[in-house]
């Protein structure tokens, strides 16, 4: 049987997902040593550009940052889009290969629907100068058309993770 043109088994695990944490994960092969990476995840700012999907409403990345200049577990983190920020609390801190943070509190207009935020990246060495790098968000959405809100930032964030890689790749 099929509902919306999708087997009734996958649109079940469709609103399966609507009611769970959203996982996005992405990975890049970056060639920098995890060492030459780890200090872009506390401090960089990304190119001018602005790619077409942030034209359409998306918050494009901006800067992150350590505001009061040292990491370390229970530290403050800030991600600053053209649309506001997130303030984040460092949960793990493994330099140069792991950092965990979860989002306290935004400023972005998601913050209705969006109870909880939290990313972890992880830097695995490859070979002696290249570094995988990984990113995963965990997002809880709430309220009405959860499983269209999910979807959607679900696709956003994928495009956000893509584009900060691709800046972190050609600014070292």
């Amino acid at each position: 049987m099929r509902i919306l043109g999708y087997p009734l088994c996958k649109l079940g695990a469709l609103l399966k997902l609507a009611k769970a944490t959203m996982r996005i994960r992405t990975s890049m092969l970056i060639n920098k040593p995890p060492e030459e990476l780890w200090p872009l995840l506390c401090r960089s700012r990304m190119d001018p550009r602005i790619p077409c999907y942030f034209r359409l409403g998306m918050p494009k990345p901006v800067e992150c940052r350590l505001p009061d200049g040292v990491g370390g577990v229970g530290q403050r983190r800030e991600c600053i889009s053209n649309r506001g920020v997130i303030h984040q609390r460092i949960q793990k801190w493994e330099e140069p290969t792991r950092l965990r943070f979860a989002m306290e509190d935004t400023t972005l207009y998601f913050h209705p629907c969006v109870t909880a935020m939290a990313d972890e990246f992880v830097l695995v060495p490859v070979g002696e100068r290249q570094t995988k790098i990984t990113r995963t968000t965990d997002i809880n959405v709430i309220g009405f058309a959860k499983l269209a809100k999910s979807l959607a930032m679900g696709a956003g964030m994928k495009c956000i993770h893509r584009y900060v890689f691709k800046n972190w790749a050609s600014a070292i």
